[in-house]
């Protein structure tokens, strides 16, 4: 649904259907876009555009004052005020994200699927279609930071080639938001990450699926993947170099150690050394052929341990503010002996997160879900845990949290 508004009345969250006027006037590649900073609108408002059409089923509409709607039914609700050119952090419930993001990762999924098999068969690669499945990641991160990155992480060793490529995506535009870096770039992140791996069509796939250790020769056919895939890019119409250059950089470290050229810290671009850190992460927390998945805090806990040898520091860093060191579905014990998923960051106090009290151990038993703020409770965090130990799947968790 479009809505034709002045230019002066966007807001940092609404989606850009058209922009008013010749494309000339306007300082976008492109005219559909989500405003994700205040520096667009400024750049718009300063331009010969006078009005834009918004599409109010992918972005913000004009404020509203009216009550949020009883449970059970869906409405929207004010942005509540934030610093200019903020990301909202939850513009929309959690509940309800879920069930945009499920669409929007079911989409996902047929569109990285297409584009492995168009490159498969030598057939151009159809960018239009991955920049709008962009928009639509962007635009769910825009409703809520976490909701569609924690959904991301629950993928089947079936769906891991495609999927991957999904949550790299999704991890990208976060990353490269709470970095700073611009709209379009952040953008060309995001279909770098659709694109990094899609090298490994040039990968037999016995040797993809293999349970077992890899030989010699099979990981060299691997590792042959950033290069096969650089030259399918190559081909394709992209509007930058960046995710030609994710392609075939994602696996370089900082310490020279990586692949396929042994780059050191300063040969890598802040893009590869973004996909680095996304790419290991989802890697980490997924179910693939050869690896059970880790918890996102092991994850964060084994990579912390590996910056500046083969991860970029500040890009880490970034990293952890992007997610939360401990990120939606966690969950943690804590000192009173009791075990908590987390479903809220506290900016402030990221070791402190909001979370929900399920299960006490000393008794070993179910709880009635209660709602804690870490920051201002007297409770603590004792560590991580495992949920799969206990007997919880990490569905019935994320059900938990946005209950």
């Amino acid at each position: 649904m479009l809505k034709r508004i002045r230019t002066q009345q966007l807001q940092v969250g609404m989606f850009v259907a058209r922009l008013g006027g010749p494309w000339i006037d306007h300082p976008f590649w492109r005219s559909r876009f989500l405003v994700s900073s205040q520096e667009q609108i400024d750049q718009i408002v300063a331009s010969k555009v006078d009005e834009v059409w918004i599409d109010l089923l992918k972005g913000h509409g004009m404020p509203v004052t009216t009550p949020l709607a009883t449970s059970g039914s869906l409405a929207v609700r004010p942005v509540p005020d934030e610093p200019v050119g903020a990301v909202p952090q939850s513009a929309v419930p959690l509940e309800v994200e879920f069930g945009l993001a499920r669409e929007v990762l079911k989409n996902g999924k047929t569109v990285v699927g297409s584009m492995f098999t168009d490159a498969r068969m030598g057939r151009a690669l159809e960018v239009e279609g991955a920049l709008m499945l962009v928009d639509s990641v962007s635009n769910s991160l825009t409703r809520h930071s976490q909701a569609l990155i924690a959904l991301a992480r629950l993928k089947v060793r079936d769906d891991y080639t495609y999927l991957h490529s999904f949550a790299v995506c999704a991890l990208m535009i976060a990353l490269g938001r709470t970095l700073g870096l611009g709209h379009g770039e952040v953008q060309q992140l995001g279909l770098a990450g659709l694109v990094h791996d899609i090298g490994k069509i040039a990968v037999p796939a016995q040797v993809l699926h293999k349970q077992g250790e890899l030989s010699a020769a099979e990981v060299e056919m691997v590792q042959r993947h950033p290069s096969a895939g650089y030259r399918v890019l190559n081909e394709a119409r992209l509007y930058s170099n960046i995710p030609l250059d994710v392609c075939v950089h994602h696996h370089e470290r900082i310490d020279g150690r990586g692949y396929p050229f042994g780059l050191h810290g300063h040969e890598i671009s802040i893009h590869a050394k973004i996909a680095a850190v996304c790419d290991t992460y989802d890697s980490l927390t997924s179910s693939r052929p050869g690896h059970e998945a880790w918890t996102p805090a092991r994850a964060l806990e084994y990579m912390a341990v590996r910056v500046d040898t083969l991860f970029d520091r500040t890009v880490f860093q970034g990293f952890t503010r992007s997610i939360g060191i401990y990120p939606l579905g966690t969950v943690l014990r804590l000192r009173s002996g009791r075990l908590a998923v987390v479903f809220a960051q506290n900016d402030n106090e990221p070791l402190r997160p909001r979370v929900k009290v399920f299960y006490s151990v000393s008794e070993a038993t179910h709880l009635n879900a209660e709602t804690l703020d870490l920051s201002r409770a007297e409770d603590t965090v004792v560590g991580f845990e495992d949920p799969a130990q206990w007997g919880f799947r990490d569905e019935q968790l994320l059900e938990l949290c946005a209950a």
